[in-house]
């Protein structure tokens, strides 16, 4: 398994674990997981596509019609939007935030 499969393999694992204890505390929306790839469905039936591609080694999520590639910085463990540098757990908990109207952080004080 190369650095980047184990990376992105954690950081799945782990979101999807805090994604569901959000759909366990009340929210409304779904996962699936259809091998490496993480679909979250809303209520309005819009998506966010969480996605590897290993050729490139990014993890690429595809939300609101807009498409973010993120490399994985090993001196910080995290991953950072190739264009505007934020990271993973910020952008995804901002994306959630404006989506559910309310505040929501996926973050936690370990990094990914």
């Amino acid at each position: 398994m190369t650095s980047f499969t184990q990376n992105y393999d954690s950081t799945i694992s782990k979101l999807d674990d805090r994604l569901s204890a959000l759909i366990d505390s009340g929210f409304d929306f779904e996962l699936e997981k259809n091998g490496d790839v993480l679909v979250i469905i809303f209520e309005d039936n819009s998506k966010y596509i969480i996605s590897p591609n290993s050729p490139v080694s990014q993890l690429w999520v595809s939300a609101n019609y807009e498409g973010h590639r993120f490399n994985f910085e090993e001196s910080k463990s995290t991953w950072h939007d190739e264009k505007t540098g934020e990271e993973l757990l910020r952008y995804l908990s901002r994306l959630f935030s404006e989506k559910m109207s309310k505040s929501i952080s996926l973050s936690d004080n370990t990094k990914n």
